[in-house]
């Protein structure tokens, strides 16, 4: 995986020709992680303690052939008014300015589940026609029932995948490529 650039504002976003694959959710939930999981360098993607840390949008290059996208997590309640108001127009901003996006991973951290910033996302990527699925982080932190439910509950609400994973201990990576090269094909990634 190569790093290609952070982007702080509008003019700093790039389309690239390659399949584009967001990933998004509150701060803190493991985007960083789960992306260092997926290229298996943990280095790859800085991950930080802190919540609300990422403040641009970053772009890796991988095999040559698509490009991730860690965005900055929404909901850290600690950042100025006028910050999460610079958060949400940039956001807004790259979605209309970015092209090639193939789907966008929504991160849900499996402790917490669906939260209402979570739902108003869903909402907003679908005004935008975007498409989206549904990946559970910090599953090895929770029990398998209270996993299998929320991914019911996800897959029966929203018709989308949802894909228990682990930075930790890898669980889910197999099944998220696997996504992924769907997408890129073409096909479904349903449940």
């Amino acid at each position: 995986m190569e790093f290609l650039k952070s982007a702080f504002s509008k003019k700093d976003f790039v389309n690239f020709p390659y399949p584009v694959f967001t990933f998004c959710g509150r701060s803190n939930v493991g985007k960083s992680s789960l992306i260092n999981l997926l290229v298996w360098n943990r280095r790859a993607a800085k991950v930080s303690s802190r919540p609300g840390k990422t403040a641009s949008v970053n772009y890796f290059l991988v095999d040559g052939s698509l490009v991730l996208v860690d965005l900055p997590g929404y909901g850290y309640a600690r950042r100025s008014r006028a910050e999460r108001q610079r958060w949400a127009s940039l956001m807004e901003e790259f979605f209309r300015f970015q092209r090639g996006i193939k789907t966008n991973f929504i991160l849900l951290d499996s402790r917490i589940g669906l939260t209402p910033l979570d739902l108003q996302l869903v909402d907003w990527l679908r005004f935008l026609g975007q498409d989206f699925a549904f990946v559970l982080t910090k599953s090895d932190k929770t029990n398998k029932q209270q996993i299998h439910n929320l991914v019911r509950e996800i897959e029966e609400r929203f018709s989308r995948p949802a894909i228990p994973t682990s930075a930790r201990t890898g669980q889910g990576r197999k099944e998220l490529i696997s996504c992924i090269e769907k997408i890129e094909r073409g096909e479904k990634c349903i449940p």
